[in-house]
């Protein structure tokens, strides 16, 4: 295995705290799901009132309509860091993982926008053509408007799996951003492949994207009838139901290189990539080759993009994230 993953764990320069989990969460599944299902469960008392003060905000870009909440400080500056956020593939501004990032860096000093992107977010209505992962143009047109609105504010952007994959592109295009990736999707086409072989995931995601699509079927009933694509019994019949009659691709091979990141995808591309070794959708071996232009953080531990470090289900991603930024972004936020 290349030399990057040789390491057990890679302590980086802006945080010197290794990720140890306790005794319970060391399990990668019982990591992933936990970091959803049971915070979900277990709601943090800050949450109610972090969603009442964002300012949720529907704008206009690349002729299509998204929406984007914002945490403002109490009393920000013109010059208050800047950071951008996109959720997972059929995540949203509410998926836990995004919440508790998003309030860990409000808490630090940072303005914070959680995107949802196209269709994510009770937002099928919005716009007739449907969301694919390779549509990029449009999420580089919303961060580029959300920059232009903070001129003077540095800016970050962290993206968590999918969202990832999509931060690492937008980087590619605007790379005076300080990028964070976590656990990011490189090879679209393997990703399904794991997921598809985990009867738990694939049904979680095949729920969801099957809900969405109902949405989507409610708001355009004269665009779209996905009667067929419901007695689909896998995220691949799926898939390649989507890419035949739903996107301008040919196959599917086509629609995943549009996005895939491995083999040259990111050169040129400044970023960090924080990942786990033991990751159960996002295999390892993907990140062995990213150019040494990308700083790769390598924990040994952690699921899919979960780093739980107590029972109390709190993140140290969160507290990465946050140092990340602390350290890109400006020397005058706190840390937590």
């Amino acid at each position: 295995m290349n030399d990057r993953l040789s390491a057990q764990q890679i302590t980086p320069s802006f945080f010197a705290e290794p990720f140890q989990p306790p005794v319970g969460l060391q399990n990668p599944h019982v990591q992933t799901i936990l970091s959803s299902v049971g915070r979900k469960v277990l709601k943090a008392k800050w949450q109610q009132s972090f969603l009442s003060q964002a300012q949720v905000r529907e704008i206009s870009v690349a002729d299509v309509k998204l929406v984007v909440h914002i945490n403002f400080q109490n009393s920000p500056s013109d010059q208050t860091p800047l950071v951008m956020m996109i959720p997972g593939w059929l995540g949203n501004v509410d998926s836990t993982y995004v919440l508790s990032g998003a309030h860990a860096l409000w808490q630090s000093g940072f303005n914070v926008v959680r995107i949802n992107l196209r269709d994510h977010g009770d937002t099928a209505h919005l716009n007739s053509g449907l969301f694919h992962s390779a549509l990029i143009d449009e999420v580089v047109a919303l961060v580029e408007y959300l920059m232009a609105e903070f001129p003077k504010s540095p800016a970050g952007l962290i993206g968590y799996s999918m969202g990832g994959n999509f931060a690492l592109r937008i980087a590619k295009k605007i790379p005076s951003l300080s990028t964070l990736a976590i656990c990011p999707a490189l090879s679209p086409e393997d990703t399904m492949l794991k997921i598809s072989g985990n009867i738990i995931y694939e049904q979680y995601f095949m729920r969801k994207w099957r809900g969405l699509w109902s949405k989507k079927q409610a708001a355009f009933p004269e665009l779209y009838n996905f009667k067929d694509a419901m007695n689909l019994s896998s995220v691949t019949a799926l898939t390649d139901y989507f890419v035949k009659y739903h996107t301008d691709y040919d196959n599917t091979d086509d629609y995943f290189a549009a996005y895939d990141l491995c083999g040259d995808g990111l050169n040129g591309v400044t970023a960090q990539i924080l990942a786990a070794a033991d990751d159960p959708i996002i295999p390892a071996k993907y990140y062995a080759n990213v150019p040494d232009s990308i700083a790769l953080d390598w924990v040994a531990k952690g699921g899919h993009g979960a780093f739980l470090e107590n029972w109390q289900f709190d993140s140290w991603c969160d507290r990465y994230s946050c140092a990340f930024f602390q350290h890109a972004l400006s020397n005058e936020v706190r840390l937590l």
